[in-house]
């Protein structure tokens, strides 16, 4: 991507960088010079490698529809595998297209992404939607609210979620508390709910570790801390209601994790036994929306 199309927001110690071209990614937010989300290369802004920036959306749903197909009200649709080898489709269309700045100011701004299924975007999502980010500032933090308006002449499933990742030191800590966690079986797709174990409960705060987490965990509170000790900082998550449930990914032996409030577990498309499942069915001009908060605190 061409980096003057970056938009950068400030307010106070707080500096947040848009990569809407990009994704509609994040591609930086740090506080007083230190990264609070993992930074995002030059060479990834340079190559569209969304996959590697900061953070970004999950619409019009989060995490994996199972090998790329679904039936809803009675029609049976065939999905684009859209994550290089993987046999599901992962994530919706969003984070792969290029959104529309349609109001900036110095500490806020506003993302427009309007799909249409016609020709081959079919197969990226059958229904037609427009979906908005709205960024802002303030003095303690950055507030993200998604949207998505169902604009097809059909009821559409649909979710949503943010995938932030966060720097992954020594000195991290992390605490969020949930009801369970969907256990995954060997294709990535979830088999069970457990209640959360001992070695990924995280209820209280401690130190991040090596979880070996990819696991999307249901019954959140809304809440999550992450600490960095050394830089004397803390980055507490507060989500709307419809975030009711978190993804945690800590992958072993990298600088990065992630925490991801979303509206739905994963692949609940093909689970509606499951109470609690969370996705949504939006009717025709309806709109799901949420907030996510980011508050940043000195720790002492």
């Amino acid at each position: 991507m061409d980096t003057s199309s970056l938009v950068t927001l400030a307010h106070g110690p707080l500096r947040l960088t848009l990569a809407p071209s990009l994704g509609g990614a994040i591609a930086g937010f740090r506080h007083e010079g230190v990264a609070i989300l993992r930074e995002t290369p030059p060479e990834a802004l340079a190559q569209n490698l969304v996959r590697q920036t900061s953070s970004y959306p999950l619409i019009p749903y989060s995490n994996r529809i199972a090998w790329a197909r679904f039936a809803f009200e009675g029609v049976d649709y065939a999905l684009a595998r859209n994550f290089g080898d993987h046999p599901h489709s992962v994530h919706g269309n969003a984070w792969q297209r290029s959104w529309r700045v349609d109001d900036v100011t110095p500490s806020s701004c506003r993302l427009v992404f309007e799909h249409r299924p016609i020709g081959p975007e079919a197969a990226n999502w059958p229904f037609a939607y427009r979906a908005e980010q709205f960024f802002s500032l303030d003095a303690g933090g950055l507030t993200i609210r998604l949207s998505l308006e169902n604009e097809d002449g059909r009821a559409m499933p649909a979710g949503l979620g943010l995938h932030p990742f966060f720097p992954k030191r020594p000195d991290t800590g992390l605490r969020f508390a949930a009801a369970g966690v969907h256990i995954n079986g060997p294709d990535s797709l979830p088999v069970h709910l457990d209640p959360v174990p001992p070695e990924w409960d995280y209820a209280a705060l401690r130190s991040l570790g090596e979880p070996q987490l990819d696991n999307c965990f249901s019954g959140w509170d809304g809440t999550a801390e992450i600490r960095f000790e050394d830089d004397n900082l803390a980055l507490r998550m507060s989500a709307d209601p419809v975030f009711g449930h978190l993804v945690v990914y800590v992958p072993s032996g990298r600088d990065y994790f992630a925490v991801e409030p979303v509206t739905h577990m994963n692949d609940a498309i093909h689970h509606p036994e499951i109470q609690g499942h969370g996705l949504k069915v939006v009717q025709p001009g309806e709109t799901l929306s949420g907030a996510v908060r980011f508050q940043v605190e000195r720790i002492r």
